[in-house]
């Protein structure tokens, strides 16, 4: 049973051959928990696969942080250039599937998702998301896997503190926001080259550590 809370949601991303993210998370869980199958870790191909295990994230009573690892641009994600879920389709399935609002954070591990207007769009009431991070801009695939290991690196850490606070407790929002202050210490080009932002809700504003 994994221990952590974040779970991993990744498509492939070449037709021949591919690479995966999994052995970066494999790596922070084994820093971490002392078990590189620490974190869920699930594969979709379309909209229908990616809803199955929507389903399954939302209800596991562990999940509380969804990275998403695909292709994607200003409106849309998917694997393929014909095989696209729009913004509306997925704001939609993450409302159905997450109900009770298990699942507390969004990591979109795409390209150009990672906008305002994106970031509106899907921190609503109806999706019960507290935060959403990602990239404005195309994004290297090394660079990009690497920011993004280095930031579930420090969340992972501050989940663990948070863990043996008695008092004082972070909210997953506020957790998310120390990981990605101490990320932006380590790599702001991650910022400044690639647009990375991280998005938080309180009511119905939505805020971002960089306007």
């Amino acid at each position: 049973m994994p221990s952590g809370p974040i779970s991993i949601v990744e498509s492939r991303w070449w037709n021949k051959g591919n690479h995966s993210v999994r052995a970066l998370f494999e790596a922070v869980g084994a820093i971490h928990y002392s078990n590189p199958s620490a974190f869920f870790y699930d594969m979709f191909a379309d909209r229908s696969s990616l809803f199955k295990v929507l389903e399954e994230r939302c209800e596991d009573q562990v999940t509380e942080v969804l990275y998403l690892a695909t292709h994607g641009n200003e409106t849309q994600i998917g694997p393929k250039a014909n095989v696209v879920i729009s913004r509306t389709e997925f704001r939609n399935d993450i409302s159905a599937t997450n109900t009770a609002g298990q699942v507390k954070g969004l990591f979109l591990g795409t390209c150009m998702t990672g906008n305002r207007n994106m970031a509106n769009f899907l921190l609503r009431r109806s999706t019960n998301l507290e935060w959403m991070a990602g990239y404005r801009q195309n994004v290297d695939w090394i660079d990009g896997s690497a920011i993004d290991m280095i930031f579930f690196h420090k969340l992972s850490a501050q989940y663990r503190k948070n863990s043996k606070r008695r008092r004082g407790k972070l909210s997953p929002a506020e957790l998310a926001h120390q990981a990605g202050t101490e990320l932006m210490r380590l790599v702001p080009g991650a910022h400044d080259r690639y647009g990375w932002n991280l998005y938080t809700r309180r009511g119905n504003h939505v805020s971002a550590m960089y306007a």
